[in-house]
C-alpha cells in the first residue's frame, strides 16, 4: 500500500475537492458582468418576500427588499431595523436549490461526481476558496444549505475523487435568513488534462531508497498545507513495488484546464516527507498531457528504524507461540508505546529519543504477554538499528476460584461475571499490562468471553479453549491458568441488565511453576446508576441490503435533526434492543440508517418520552417508515 502523504482522501471529502478553475469568458471570470445570468434565478423569502433573487443586477421590489430587510434583521445584520422577536422572521440558515447538469458532453459520458458548490463572496478578482460548502446533485436535483449572505455558488462534476472539479458559470447570490432561493445551472463538458510529473529527491543518502512519491496540484493563490492538501487540490502518488533510485514518474489524469502550483513529496522507508520547498507552476491544456520535472530536497526525518528478532530461549520441543516486540518512550510526565508482532523480524518506526524494549511471546487462551528483560536504546532519524531480544521461557501457574457479590438483594440475577489479573510491584512501568489477563464469563457483553456464554448453560463448561482440569463452569468462576510464577493481584466484578460493576478490594495471591492457587473473590454490591429502556425496533418499507437499524436517546426533543447529549444502541438480531440511560427525562427513537451510494439518509420514528430511575425497566417499541 502507497505511503504517500494521506493523499488518497476519503470519497466525501475529494468530491469536494473543488479545483476552482473558471472554464467561462474572462469578463465573467474577473466578476464583470455576473449579475447577468443565463440561468434562472427564482427566491422565495420567508417574511412575506415577492420574489427578488438577490443577485446583484435583480430587479425586485422594495417590498420584498424591506421584507428580506426583516430576516437580516432578525439574524443580526448591522443597520436593519428588524429586531430578533420579529414576527415571522426566521434565524436559520438559507437554502440554494434545483438541477445541476453537464452541457456539451459525449454520448454516454457519466461523471463520477456531480453537484453544486459555493463560497462566500471573494474580493474582486478572486474567485478561490479554500473550504467551499457543497452538496451533489441525486437525479440532477440538488439543495445546498448555506448561512445568510453573499455567497459565489458553481455547478461542478468530477472525472474521479481528487482529480479537480470542472465549474460551470459563477453565480453571486445573497442568501437572506430562512429564505429558499431557486438556481438552476449547468457545467460544460471540457476535455480533461493530464499532467506526467518527474519526482527527484536531491540529497538522498546512501542506501535510503524512496517507497513511494506524490504531488499535490492546487489553484493558483491557494497553497498545500502540511496538514494535507486544501480542497480545492487536487493530488496523487506513485508508489514503487522495488524502491529503486532517487526519482519516479506521478501521472495526474482527469484534471481541468487551468494553472497550477505543484508541490512533490516522497516517502522512504523512514516514513514521508512534509510539502518541499521546490513548487512549480504548471498550465494544463484541455485534452493534452503536460510533462513537468519535478524536485524535493531530501530531509533527515524524525525517526528511525528499529529492526527486531525475538528469541525464546529454553522452550521445549515444538514451541509454536506468537511473538512480538513493544517500545515506550518515557518522558517526564507520559509515555507513549507502541509495539508489533509476527514471525521473523519486526520493524518499529520509531522517534528520535530513548527507547525502552521488550520482546514477548503470548499464551491461549487469554493471549496475556510472557516477556522478556528490558533492554535500552537510543533511536537517531534516518538510522537503523538492529537487535535480537531474548525471553526466557516459563512455565506458568494457575489460579482458580470463585466470585461472590455481599449484600446481594432478593430478585437482582447477575448477567455476567469478569476477573483480571496483574503481576504487582509494576510501579510506573508502562509495559505492565502486557502481562495482565481479563476473564468473562456470561450471557452478553463484548471482548472475548471464555466462561459460560448462557445463563441455561449454568453447570456446563463453555470455555472456548483447553483450561486448567479444575475450572468451574458456572457463571461466577475464576480460571487464569496463564500466570507466570509471582505475586499478582486479583480483582473482580459483576454485570447487570443496568451496567458493569465492581472491583472492590483487590486480592493478593502467589503463583508458583506448574502450580494451583485457590482464591475467592469477594464483591460489594453497587445499586444501579442507570435505568434501561427496551423493546423492538421495526423498520417498514427499508430497501433489503441497504440500511442498518437502532434506537436513539436524546435529552430534549429531537428537532430538525439536532439531538442533545445522543446516546445510541444498536439491535440484537431479533430487532430488540437494550438501551442504559441516567437518570432524567429523556426522548427516545428508533432511527433507521439508508445507504444511497456515497450519501446516508437517516429517518426516525417518532419520539417517545421517558422519565428513567435508576435501576428500573421501561418498555418502548418503534416504528420507523422509510418512504421509497
Amino acid at each position: 500500500m502507497a505511503r504517500w502523504r494521506k493523499q488518497i482522501r476519503l470519497a466525501l471529502i475529494a468530491v469536494a475537492g473543488f479545483v476552482l478553475l473558471v472554464t467561462v469568458l474572462p469578463q465573467v471570470a474577473s466578476g464583470i458582468g455576473l449579475g447577468s445570468l443565463a440561468n434562472r434565478l427564482d427566491g422565495t423569502v420567508t417574511c412575506g418576500s415577492t420574489g427578488s433573487s438577490g443577485a446583484p443586477g435583480s430587479s425586485g421590489s422594495s417590498d420584498s427588499s424591506s421584507d428580506s430587510s426583516c430576516c437580516s434583521g432578525s439574524s443580526g445584520s448591522s443597520g436593519s431595523s428588524g429586531s430578533s422577536g420579529s414576527s415571522g422572521c426566521d434565524n436559520g440558515p438559507g437554502t440554494v436549490a434545483g438541477t445541476v447538469a453537464v452541457t456539451g458532453a459525449p454520448v454516454g459520458f457519466t461523471p463520477a461526481f456531480l453537484g453544486v458548490g459555493a463560497c462566500p463572496e471573494p474580493d474582486p478578482g478572486d474567485a478561490l476558496c479554500a473550504s467551499p460548502q457543497y452538496t451533489l446533485a441525486s437525479g440532477g436535483s440538488y439543495s445546498l444549505s448555506l448561512s445568510p449572505g453573499s455567497w459565489v455558488v458553481w455547478g461542478f462534476y468530477e472525472l474521479d475523487f481528487g482529480s479537480g472539479a470542472y465549474l460551470g458559470t459563477p453565480h453571486v447570490l445573497t442568501v437572506p435568513a430562512g429564505s429558499t432561493l431557486v438556481l438552476d445551472t449547468t457545467v460544460p463538458y471540457a476535455k480533461p488534462a493530464t499532467v506526467d510529473a518527474t519526482v527527484t529527491v536531491t540529497g538522498l543518502p546512501a542506501g535510503v531508497l524512496l517507497d513511494s512519491v506524490s504531488v499535490v496540484l492546487c489553484p493558483v493563490g491557494i497553497a498545500d498545507s502540511p496538514a494535507g492538501p486544501p480542497l480545492p487540490c487536487a493530488s496523487g502518488g506513485q508508489y514503487l513495488d522495488a524502491p529503486t533510485g532517487s526519482s519516479a514518474v506521478v501521472t495526474l489524469s482527469g484534471l481541468p484546464a487551468g494553472q497550477w502550483t505543484a508541490y512533490p513529496s516522497y516517502c522512504t522507508e523512514f516514513g514521508c516527507s512534509n510539502p518541499t520547498a521546490s513548487p512549480r507552476t504548471v498550465v494544463t491544456t484541455a485534452g493534452k498531457t503536460t510533462k513537468v520535472k519535478l524536485t524535493a530536497a531530501y530531509q533527515v526525518p524524525p525517526n528511525g528504524l528499529v529492526n527486531v528478532s525475538v528469541a525464546v530461549s529454553g522452550a521445549p520441543a515444538g514451541f509454536d507461540e506468537p511473538t512480538g516486540v513493544y517500545a515506550c518512550q518515557i518522558s517526564i510526565d507520559s509515555s507513549y508505546c507502541e509495539g508489533t508482532g509476527g514471525a521473523g523480524v519486526n520493524s518499529l518506526l520509531l522517534n528520535d529519543g530513548t527507547w525502552v524494549l521488550v520482546g514477548y511471546y503470548t499464551v491461549s487462551p487469554f493471549g496475556n504477554a510472557i516477556v522478556g528483560p528490558e533492554e535500552i536504546i537510543n533511536v537517531q532519524g534516518g538510522q537503523t538499528t538492529a537487535l535480537t531480544l531474548d525471553v526466557p521461557y516459563q512455565t506458568l501457574g494457575a489460579v482458580t476460584g470463585s466470585i461472590k457479590i455481599s449484600g446481594l438483594p432478593k430478585g437482582v440475577h447477575p448477567t455476567g461475571y469478569w476477573v483480571s489479573a496483574c503481576p504487582t510491584g509494576g510501579g510506573l512501568d508502562p509495559l505492565v499490562f502486557l502481562s495482565c489477563v481479563y476473564e468473562y464469563s456470561g450471557s452478553g457483553g463484548s471482548g472475548v468471553i471464555y466462561g459460560a456464554r448462557d445463563l441455561k448453560r449454568f453447570g456446563r463448561s463453555a470455555h472456548r479453549a483447553k483450561v486448567h482440569e479444575a475450572a468451574g463452569a458456572k457463571l461466577n468462576s475464576i480460571d487464569l491458568p496463564t500466570l507466570t510464577p509471582g505475586q499478582w493481584s486479583v480483582t473482580a466484578g459483576y454485570s447487570t441488565e443496568y451496567g458493569s460493576f465492581g472491583s472492590g478490594e483487590p486480592l493478593t495471591v502467589d503463583v508458583t511453576a506448574g502450580g494451583t492457587t485457590r482464591a475467592k473473590v469477594t464483591v460489594p454490591y453497587e445499586p444501579p446508576f442507570q435505568g434501561v429502556v427496551t423493546g423492538k425496533v421495526d423498520v417498514v418499507g427499508a430497501p433489503g441490503g441497504d440500511f442498518s437499524a437502532g434506537v436513539m436517546a436524546c435529552s430534549t426533543l429531537p428537532t430538525a435533526g439536532t439531538c442533545t447529549d445522543e446516546v445510541d444502541g444498536g439491535l440484537n438480531a431479533d430487532g430488540t434492543y437494550q438501551l442504559p440511560l441516567f437518570p432524567g427525562t429523556w426522548w427516545v427513537q428508533g432511527v433507521a440508517y439508508v445507504y444511497n451510494g456515497l450519501d446516508t439518509d437517516v429517518v426516525t420514528s417518532a419520539p417517545r418520552q421517558e422519565d428513567i430511575v435508576a435501576g428500573t425497566r421501561d418498555k418502548a417499541n418503534f416504528v420507523v417508515p422509510i418512504t421509497p
